[in-house]
């Protein structure tokens, strides 16, 4: 998420000591093909009950990544996912590639760790936002804020990827020297998805004028644009810009498989561009925020009302995410990167919101749940 994240850690001693977990255990599947929320709160606070905003697709013995909030390492284990395919669990997978949504903290807090952890011994593809430029946009917009990191203030997935890696220079050359391990840094590969600006050019261009500058032009009208060409296990990944300004650019991704297909919003408010990416979509997993108890929650904080406009605006409430899977026609309508995210507020609860507006199945998401893709998609998991 987003500016809410400090502010829920610092009003957290206002909660109860002890916090309930989720009503139900996690859904299981023994499909080859299957997706899996990995976790499902959103923001970057701590959480004593949901791990961080990730997912994967599972084709067979292959994961397909879908962000890296905080567990995503210790969950994918969880799940029978590594990234060596000699060193993982008996009919487990191993991951090809990674895809961000956004560059916020709580979906790619854990990528060092998923990779410094698992250590990838094969080629792993990573797909992501490229540069966003400047300037920044900031709320109220004649405020002055000082711009930080002035070499790289807005880097892409490349620049993340390699400043992370350099801040581990110890730890990746002693491992290499002490225990002949091959080197990680030369097997990750970085794609750029975004929109051409000033001296830059990313390496998917989606071909369409937008920036972070308002919401109206983080996400203009456009159809999805293939990111991963479909590839030996019959995986095709097409993209599209959500509307999550200031941050920018935010995208959703769809995921169609020889067995059924999905559709992750990322983190956005109410956006036609998600109505377009989920046309009949077997699943979509869809961000919710409940607003009012987040507003209530920072009611005192000097910077309620920064807070508030960007959860407003880029963020979404069960509602209008039943809305949006009504007109897409999806057939499963999956809630997660819940917020509040640390089971305040019951499944049954998120999920009878999302049903005032949309007819088909509805499931909150609980960590480790695993939906087949396949026939069975067409009813509930």
């Amino acid at each position: 998420m987003c500016q809410a994240s400090d502010v829920l850690r610092r009003t957290a001693s206002a909660a109860p000591s002890t916090v309930p977990g989720p009503t139900r255990g996690p859904l299981q599947s023994d499909a080859a093909n299957r997706l899996i929320l990995l976790g499902t709160a959103g923001a970057s606070n701590p959480k004593s009950t949901r791990a961080g905003y990730s997912n994967a697709i599972v084709v067979d013995d292959v994961a397909y990544l879908v962000d890296c909030g905080e567990g995503v390492h210790r969950q994918a284990w969880r799940s029978g996912i590594s990234m060596h395919p000699e060193r993982r669990p008996k009919g487990g997978s191993t991951v090809r590639s990674i895809f961000f949504t956004h560059l916020h903290s709580d979906h790619v807090i854990d990528y060092i760790n998923l990779m410094l952890g698992f250590w990838p011994a094969d080629r792993v593809d990573v797909f992501g936002p490229g540069e966003a430029g400047l300037p920044i946009a900031a709320f109220p917009p004649d405020r002055v804020v000082p711009v930080l990191f002035p070499d790289a203030p807005t880097p892409g997935i490349r620049v993340l990827t390699q400043k992370l890696f350099e801040a581990f220079a110890y730890n990746i050359n002693v491992r290499i020297a002490d225990e002949a391990r091959k080197d990680v840094t030369a097997n990750v590969f970085t794609h750029e998805i975004g929109v051409a600006h000033d001296d830059y050019v990313p390496d998917i261009d989606l071909g369409v004028e937008a920036s972070g500058a308002t919401i109206h032009t983080a996400a203009p009208p456009m159809e999805p644009v293939e990111v991963y060409p479909l590839d030996e296990n019959g995986v095709r990944v097409t993209a599209i810009l959500v509307q999550h300004a200031p941050v920018f650019p935010a995208l959703a991704y769809r995921f169609d498989t020889p067995s059924g297909s999905a559709v992750f919003s990322g983190d956005t408010g109410p956006c036609d561009n998600v109505v377009r990416l989920a046309q009949g979509a077997d699943y979509l997993v869809h961000e919710v925020i409940d607003l009012d108890f987040v507003s209530n929650r920072i009611a005192k904080l000097p910077n309620r009302d920064n807070i508030i406009n960007h959860l407003t605006e880029s963020h979404t409430s069960p509602e209008d995410a039943g809305r949006i899977a009504a007109r897409a026609g999806v057939k499963t309508l999956v809630l997660s990167h819940l917020v509040p995210g640390d089971s305040e507020i019951a499944e049954d609860v998120w999920e009878a919101r999302a049903r005032t507006e949309f007819e088909g199945n509805v499931v909150c998401g609980v960590d480790l749940d695993q939906f087949a893709l396949g026939p069975s998609a067409a009813g509930r998991p």
